[in-house]
């Protein structure tokens, strides 16, 4: 009897100070909670509630009149919204495909040799060192019709000139170019890291009981690399998704606008031709209610047949 006294008081005392330690916890949060607040929250409902009003950059805050739902109504009747996402979702689908197909050949590259190694990797990553303005002014002199070198090539060859950045039909090819030279390093650093930590007696028990390559990255090696596929797939899309720079800086989204995407567009509202904050908030809003959605929908499609 004394024993389970002891016992109960000895478990009193152990629910005492772990909920003396979950408090303290959520003591040391507080300062955190605080900053989340105010640098994100705040901005966040200040935003929303700012969407709602029509509101002049450069007539002053005391110009904004309310006008409720009328910026996300005006928002499904402009079509140059529509055009700037199916803009954005063709380029970001087109350099997201391409990205990973060279991501995951150079990934599977780099793992299996062994000479040469450091060098190859810091080539095919050294794109991620140049900010995203230096890359779109060097690819807009590249591509320049006249004087630039990638035209100067194909003529060297002798094949006819492209009109890379002004021709409405290959405008969008161009940007993806340049996005997936730049960028594709992303994905091989993931898959490479992938590679790497899988456990090589699975691969040399495959080897030994007569598995080929193909057998061996179809039930081996890609259920290993899944998630980090899924991760890899899903930080680009998000990054891609929110493209700007390189539309701005390397076209303009021109030719009529042919390469104006999302962002850009959103800009321009806002801050750039017209100065409507209130409605380039609401684009805003609704598009990133759609970046959420289609990378959700990504997700879902890479995680089919995971089980299995």
């Amino acid at each position: 009897m004394q024993r389970k006294v002891i016992g109960l008081a000895i478990q009193k005392i152990g629910h005492k100070q772990l909920r003396q330690r979950r408090r303290l916890g959520y003591l040391y949060a507080v300062p955190s909670l605080i900053l989340i607040a105010g640098f994100v929250l705040y901005p966040l409902i200040y935003g929303v509630r700012t969407s709602f009003f029509n509101w002049n950059w450069v007539a002053g805050a005391d110009k904004i009149n309310f006008v409720g739902f009328d910026n996300y109504i005006a928002l499904f009747q402009d079509a140059y919204f529509w055009n700037a996402l199916k803009n954005t979702l063709v380029f970001s689908l087109l350099s997201l495909a391409i990205e990973f197909a060279l991501g995951l050949g150079c990934a599977l590259l780099l793992n299996s040799i062994t000479r040469g190694s450091l060098l190859f990797r810091t080539l095919l990553i050294f794109p991620l060192t140049i900010s995203d303005m230096v890359a779109a002014i060097m690819w807009r002199m590249m591509l320049d019709p006249s004087s630039g070198v990638i035209n100067q090539i194909l003529n060297g060859l002798h094949l006819p000139s492209v009109d890379w950045l002004g021709n409405s039909s290959v405008v969008i090819w161009s940007l993806v170019l340049v996005e997936c030279w730049w960028m594709t390093g992303n994905i091989i650093l993931i898959l490479l890291s992938g590679l790497q930590s899988m456990p090589h007696d699975q691969l040399e028990m495959g080897r030994i009981d007569g598995a080929n390559s193909v057998q061996l990255f179809r039930y081996l090696i890609w259920p290993h690399l899944r998630p980090f596929t899924i991760v890899a797939l899903s930080l680009r899309l998000i990054d891609l998704l929110r493209v700007f720079a390189i539309s701005w800086a390397i076209t303009g989204g021109g030719p009529v606008r042919a390469s104006e995407v999302s962002q850009l567009y959103i800009y321009t509202v806002g801050l750039g031709k017209y100065l409507n904050i209130g409605y380039s908030i609401a684009m805003a809003i609704t598009f990133s209610i759609i970046v959420v959605a289609v990378v959700s929908v990504l997700k879902q499609l890479l995680r089919i047949g995971e089980s299995k």
